[in-house]
């Protein structure tokens, strides 16, 4: 059914060259894709639409580095052979892979001998076509033999993956239980060291108790002696006293014995006081005996009660010794199962190693037999030069012999007679390639390494950063010549050494002076990359001598400053205007570009003149933003004036230091060599910039609009949204996580609240744009570029305000409880930040209007109006 529905095609045979190449390389990238070189050679080798020499160059070439490099390189060889070599593309396509031979030519593939073009006679196509079958047949049994094999050895690693997982499993669950056990023992003696610590406080207090209580016993024992004292004095006053009332009763006289009796008396009284104690004294000894009474029995019940908990301790002490027992068998278990498991491991890592090795001795062998391939290859490239010179030898021989048979009078030297000879006969062609100067890459570009004094005095260029840069003459006997440089050659890239550092420049986009000055600073030993392309230089060529184009320079410019036009060519440019460039070097005037003006609302080129180049309009902003520094007051006022109509100077700065920013491919290196007048040379690049790079942008049938100053813009928005074709933007409430995905892709333009989800987003303006209708913007300068990395390009429209316009507005501006001066200053501060927008914007002036009516109307008709024109958007510059 498949075959049924496939359209039928031209006939191949009945189709030219031009035709047949053009099918072809439709589906160029297509075949580069899906072929495989190799199946093919064989066929086109019969076919005879490829030699030895480009089989072995397609299959060994070390700078085709994949499949898809060769089959590309392989058409190009057979684009060289015409019309066979399509046919016989399209015949080994028809054999090897006829899916892709019906989706090339739309033909159903067949092997019916009228279907082929005669190239190989009937009997070698049938053997070709009996090769091929057994061929693919044997490659068909050894795919699947080898598909068997790997879906095999497969099977075997994922059961030993499942195996080796599992055992991994139950690691982690030991480990797992084995944290967890060494957790609940860590805790157990955390609880350990806390009692640990309680019974050494109660040991602490027990040890204060009995100190008191020793205290209190050796303040009874002082005061039983105290008591013993004066019992022993109260009997030895005792027997004085009798022994004295004896001796007095004896002798002594009445009144002595009164007297004596008297002393008696006292003496008793004393004695009374002396052994009994004072209430107050008998109160503190009672109440120390009994505080020390009462301690005691505190410090036996605390004592008690250290003992109980001590013994409790010491249960527990002996169940946490015997749980550490149980956790150290635990342990044991645990670790002889991580050996285990690590004699595994090291098992499988070993068998790994193993097959590592393997694949290291097969990734050996195959760079042996590929240093083989190469050495071979080197023995046929020498065989092949031994050829050449024989060739030569023989050329030279020739002509030796036909110039004696003439015995022309002309000829001087037998070196005359060799060259004569040389140039009469051709060599073939694959004998006059330059092999060892020379090599091939990917996309047929040819690098040749020489010593190149003064590169650019020994040939001339032509080109742009359009067309590329070709080699249009080399003069002859220079060593530009003896490599074999010839013109129509593109100029890729170019390396050299200067100052002991290697530079590259890559002028495949390069203009014709970004060429020139880098070629000029090739001095010594340079490596210069060439790709034919004969049919571009042809082209080129062609249109200069029609007068079409003057350089293949093209390229569009912002100028950021006015300069005066003459007489003598040059163009009278205003400040944000956009040139065409279409020539970096004229030859009728130096240090200059060739350009023109550019239709507004159209790529067209207008009115066409000269402008200074890039270093030359440098120097002028430098004067000019001079010259606005130091003029006097009256100057100053009167080019405030003028720049009410005209702005005179726009300046734009760049990161890119160092270089010309509006070079792309050459790096800026100082030329000591190069004189001071000449100012077509580059010399430092600061950040100012009197020329930045735009590009054309188409912009849909609506943009958004965005008034400003930002006060005045609030109050003309929702006016302006009444209007048919108009909407006003909405904003959007979003939850947190869509407020961060959206800030983090850069969708959330402005934020209605600080920290808060109301915001105005990409969404919103895409969704009033696809209605047909403006969308308003009630945004401030900082949504521009979030808009343009958008591919979104708003009309931006600068509302002018003078102290007069101010007044127009006040009532408004009460309204929406603004002032005059609110709006001055807001206006102030925003229109230096225009200059800054990477695209143009639209000024209006403030006597143009009376009223916020006649100020609509204009608006509206300014927005018509830049709604028709070309977007012009400057790149980066940071």
């Amino acid at each position: 059914m498949a075959g049924e529905c496939v359209p039928e095609g031209p006939d191949l045979k009945e189709m030219g060259e031009e035709a047949l190449w053009e099918l072809i390389n439709d589906n160029r990238h297509r075949i580069s894709l899906g072929v495989r070189p190799c199946m093919l050679i064989p066929y086109l080798r019969q076919a005879r639409v490829l030699t030895e020499m480009d089989e072995d160059e397609i299959l060994s070439c070390h700078n085709l580095t994949n499949r898809s490099m060769r089959t590309s390189f392989m058409l190009d060889l057979l684009r060289t052979q015409g019309r066979n070599g399509a046919i016989a593309l399209l015949e080994s396509l028809m054999i090897h892979y006829p899916t892709l031979y019906t989706q090339v030519t739309g033909q159903r593939p067949s092997t019916e001998p009228s279907k082929f073009s005669g190239l190989i006679k009937y009997s070698e196509l049938t053997e070709y076509l009996v090769r091929a079958v057994t061929g693919m047949q044997k490659e068909l049994q050894e795919a699947r033999h080898e598909a068997s094999h790997l879906s095999m050895r497969c099977a075997s690693f994922e059961s030993e993956i499942g195996q080796m997982m599992e055992q991994e499993e139950k690691t982690r669950c030991f480990q797992a239980d084995y944290e967890h056990m060494q957790r609940q023992l860590t805790t157990a003696h955390q609880e350990i060291a806390k009692l640990k610590d309680e019974k050494c406080d109660l040991y602490g207090r027990y040890t204060a108790a009995i100190e008191e209580k020793s205290a209190v016993n050796i303040h009874c024992r002082d005061l039983n002696l105290q008591i013993y004292q004066l019992q022993t004095e109260l009997l030895k006053a005792q027997k004085e006293t009798d022994f004295q009332r004896r001796h007095s009763l004896r002798c002594a006289s009445p009144v002595e014995t009164q007297q004596l009796r008297e002393e008696v008396s006292l003496l008793r009284c004393k004695l009374l006081v002396a052994e009994k104690f004072t209430p107050a004294c008998e109160d503190i000894l009672a109440q120390d005996l009994a505080e020390a009474m009462d301690g005691r029995m505190e410090l036996v019940k605390q004592l008690r009660c250290y003992q109980e908990d001590n013994q409790c301790l010491v249960r527990e002490k002996e169940e946490l010794l015997d749980e550490k027992e149980c956790l150290n068998l635990q342990v044991q278990h645990l670790t002889l199962d991580c050996d285990m498991y690590k004699q595994r491991g090291t098992v499988i890592q070993g068998q790994l190693r193993e097959l590592q090795a393997e694949r290291d001795q097969a990734y050996l062998s195959r760079d042996e037999a590929q240093a083989r391939i190469a050495q071979s290859l080197a023995e046929k490239d020498a065989l092949r030069s031994q050829l050449v010179e024989l060739q030569e030898r023989l050329f030279t021989v020739q002509a030796r012999r036909d110039c004696e048979v003439k015995q022309a009078p002309r000829l001087h030297s037998p070196s005359g007679n060799s060259t004569d000879g040389l140039s009469k006969t051709s060599a073939p062609p694959f004998l006059m390639r330059s092999r060892p100067q020379a090599i091939r890459i990917t996309d047929r570009t040819l690098t040749i390494s020489f010593q190149a004094e003064a590169l650019l005095s020994q040939l001339m260029v032509v080109g742009g950063n359009k067309t590329g840069v070709f080699v249009h003459q080399v003069m002859e006997g220079t060593t530009a010549h003896t490599v074999g440089i010839s013109p129509g050659a593109q100029i890729v890239e170019v390396k050299y050494e200067q100052k002991q550092r290697a530079l590259r420049m890559v002028l495949q986009d390069s203009t014709l002076e970004e060429a020139l000055w880098a070629l000029d600073q090739v001095r010594g030993f340079c490596h210069l990359s060439l790709r034919p392309s004969q049919d571009a230089y042809e082209n080129l060529l062609q249109q200069l001598q029609n007068g079409e184009v003057s350089s293949g320079d093209s390229f569009y410019i912002r100028v950021n400053m006015s300069l005066p036009g003459s007489t003598s060519g040059a163009l009278a440019v205003s400040c944000n205007e956009i040139l065409h460039v279409t020539n970096t070097r004229p030859t009728s005037t130096k240090g200059s570009w060739q350009c023109c003006h550019v239709h507004l609302c159209q790529l067209l080129d207008l009115q066409s003149g000269t402008v200074p180049n890039y270093y030359r309009a440098q120097r002028l902003l430098i004067r000019a933003i001079e010259d606005m520094c130091f003029q006097t007051n009256t100057q100053k006022g009167e080019r405030m004036v003028t720049q009410d109509k005209q702005k005179a100077v726009r300046i734009v700065s760049s990161g890119r230091q160092g270089r010309n920013p509006l070079w792309l491919s050459v790096e800026d290196h100082k030329n000591e060599g190069t004189e001071a007048d000449d100012v077509s040379v580059p010399r430092g690049c600061v950040t100012l910039m009197p020329y930045t790079l735009v590009t054309p942008h188409y912009p849909p049938i609506c943009r958004p609009i965005l008034l400003l100053p930002s006060i005045l813009g609030r109050i003309l928005d929702k006016k302006l949204a009444s209007w048919q074709g108009f909407q006003l933007c909405e904003p959007e409430v979003l939850s947190c996580s869509e407020h961060a995905a959206k800030l983090q892709r850069s969708e959330v333009l402005e934020e209605c609240e600080q920290g808060g989800n109301l915001c105005f987003t990409l969404q919103s303006v895409e969704k009033v744009m696809k209605t047909g209708t403006h969308c308003v913007l009630p945004l401030g300068l900082d949504c521009v570029r979030r808009l343009h990395r958008a591919e979104i390009f708003p009309i931006i429209i600068f509302i002018a305000q003078s102290a007069c316009s101010a007044r127009k507005l006040r009532s408004k501006l009460h309204r929406h409880r603004r002032s005059e001066e609110q709006l001055l200053a807001c206006s102030r501060s925003e229109e230096p930040l225009l200059d800054k927008l990477p695209c143009l914007y639209r000024s209006v002036a403030p006597d143009t209007w009376c009223d916020s009516g006649s100020l609509l109307t204009n608006l509206r008709t300014i927005i018509w109006e830049e709604q028709k024109k070309i977007v012009w958007v400057e790149p980066d510059l940071w």
